[in-house]
Protein backbone atom coordinates (compact mmCIF):
# COMPACT_ATOMS: atom_id res chain seq x y z
CA UNK A 1 0.00 0.00 0.00
CA UNK A 2 0.87 3.31 -0.77
CA UNK A 3 2.22 6.24 1.55
CA UNK A 4 -0.52 8.17 0.70
CA UNK A 5 -3.43 5.61 0.68
CA UNK A 6 -2.33 5.18 4.18
CA UNK A 7 -2.42 8.42 4.70
CA UNK A 8 -5.74 8.98 3.57
CA UNK A 9 -6.94 5.63 5.48
CA UNK A 10 -5.12 7.01 8.81
CA UNK A 11 -6.94 10.60 8.63
CA UNK A 12 -10.22 8.85 7.97
CA UNK A 13 -9.40 6.40 10.99
CA UNK A 14 -8.87 9.94 13.06
CA UNK A 15 -12.23 11.49 11.63
CA UNK A 16 -14.06 8.27 12.83
CA UNK A 17 -12.34 8.61 16.09
CA UNK A 18 -13.48 11.84 16.97
CA UNK A 19 -17.09 10.89 15.78
CA UNK A 20 -17.24 8.32 18.03
CA UNK A 21 -15.89 9.69 20.47
CA UNK A 22 -18.47 12.67 20.64
CA UNK A 23 -21.12 10.33 20.03
CA UNK A 24 -20.14 8.69 23.44
CA UNK A 25 -19.51 12.04 24.84
CA UNK A 26 -23.21 13.00 24.17
CA UNK A 27 -25.00 9.70 24.80
CA UNK A 28 -26.00 9.08 21.23
CA UNK A 29 -24.05 5.90 21.26
CA UNK A 30 -23.98 3.76 24.05
CA UNK A 31 -20.41 3.10 25.57
CA UNK A 32 -19.74 -0.48 24.54
CA UNK A 33 -20.15 -0.26 21.14
CA UNK A 34 -18.42 3.14 21.84
CA UNK A 35 -14.93 0.85 22.85
CA UNK A 36 -15.93 -1.76 20.50
CA UNK A 37 -15.36 0.97 17.25
CA UNK A 38 -12.46 2.73 19.01
CA UNK A 39 -10.47 -0.49 19.35
CA UNK A 40 -10.94 -1.80 16.14
CA UNK A 41 -10.47 1.79 14.21
CA UNK A 42 -6.87 2.12 16.81
CA UNK A 43 -5.93 -1.58 15.77
CA UNK A 44 -6.50 -1.14 11.81
CA UNK A 45 -4.49 2.17 12.04
CA UNK A 46 -1.88 0.04 14.03
CA UNK A 47 -1.79 -2.45 10.83
CA UNK A 48 -2.04 -0.21 7.79
CA UNK A 49 0.83 2.07 9.63
CA UNK A 50 3.31 -0.75 10.37
CA UNK A 51 4.30 -2.64 6.87
CA UNK A 52 5.17 -5.98 9.09
CA UNK A 53 2.14 -5.76 10.94
CA UNK A 54 0.61 -5.61 7.60
CA UNK A 55 2.81 -8.26 5.94
CA UNK A 56 1.67 -10.53 8.67
CA UNK A 57 -1.40 -10.47 8.46
CA UNK A 58 -1.24 -10.82 4.39
CA UNK A 59 0.63 -14.16 4.86
CA UNK A 60 -1.73 -15.62 7.56
CA UNK A 61 -4.77 -14.72 5.75
CA UNK A 62 -3.20 -16.34 2.41
CA UNK A 63 -4.05 -13.43 0.52
CA UNK A 64 -2.45 -11.97 -2.58
CA UNK A 65 -3.00 -8.58 -2.01
CA UNK A 66 -2.97 -6.24 1.29
CA UNK A 67 -6.67 -4.59 0.32
CA UNK A 68 -7.74 -8.27 -0.14
CA UNK A 69 -5.99 -9.36 3.50
CA UNK A 70 -8.19 -6.05 4.77
CA UNK A 71 -11.09 -6.95 2.97
CA UNK A 72 -11.57 -9.77 4.92
CA UNK A 73 -10.53 -8.63 8.39
CA UNK A 74 -13.49 -5.60 7.79
CA UNK A 75 -16.31 -8.26 6.90
CA UNK A 76 -14.99 -10.63 10.20
CA UNK A 77 -15.42 -7.07 12.20
CA UNK A 78 -18.91 -6.70 10.42
CA UNK A 79 -20.16 -10.12 11.45
CA UNK A 80 -18.64 -9.73 15.15
CA UNK A 81 -20.34 -6.88 15.51
CA UNK A 82 -23.77 -7.76 14.07
CA UNK A 83 -23.64 -10.62 16.72
CA UNK A 84 -22.73 -8.21 19.65
CA UNK A 85 -25.78 -5.73 18.75
CA UNK A 86 -28.10 -8.81 17.81
CA UNK A 87 -27.18 -9.68 21.93
CA UNK A 88 -27.89 -6.86 23.20
CA UNK A 89 -31.27 -6.49 21.46
CA UNK A 90 -31.97 -9.55 22.26
CA UNK A 91 -31.56 -8.68 26.14
CA UNK A 92 -33.15 -5.64 26.04
CA UNK A 93 -36.40 -7.54 24.48
CA UNK A 94 -36.14 -9.63 27.58
CA UNK A 95 -35.98 -6.79 29.72
CA UNK A 96 -39.01 -5.54 28.10
CA UNK A 97 -41.28 -8.47 28.62
CA UNK A 98 -40.18 -8.96 31.90
CA UNK A 99 -41.31 -5.15 32.34
CA UNK A 100 -44.69 -5.38 30.31
CA UNK A 101 -45.73 -8.52 32.32
CA UNK A 102 -44.93 -7.04 35.38
CA UNK A 103 -46.98 -3.62 34.55
CA UNK A 104 -50.18 -5.79 33.09
CA UNK A 105 -49.78 -7.63 36.67
CA UNK A 106 -49.67 -4.86 39.27
CA UNK A 107 -52.82 -3.22 36.58
CA UNK A 108 -54.86 -6.69 36.71
CA UNK A 109 -54.36 -6.38 40.68
CA UNK A 110 -54.96 -3.03 40.87
CA UNK A 111 -58.29 -3.39 38.80
CA UNK A 112 -59.16 -6.50 41.16
CA UNK A 113 -58.83 -4.51 44.37
CA UNK A 114 -61.37 -1.56 43.30
CA UNK A 115 -63.53 -4.10 41.95
CA UNK A 116 -64.23 -5.48 45.16
CA UNK A 117 -64.16 -1.85 46.88
CA UNK A 118 -67.20 -1.26 44.46
CA UNK A 119 -68.65 -4.56 45.30
CA UNK A 120 -68.43 -4.25 49.48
Amino acid sequence: MTFQGILILDLIALALLLWVGNLVRRGSLYVGYGVVFIMTTLGVMLILSVPQLLAVIVRVVGAVFPVSALTLLALCFIVFMLIYILTQVTVLSNRLTLLIQGLAIQQAREAGETEREWRG
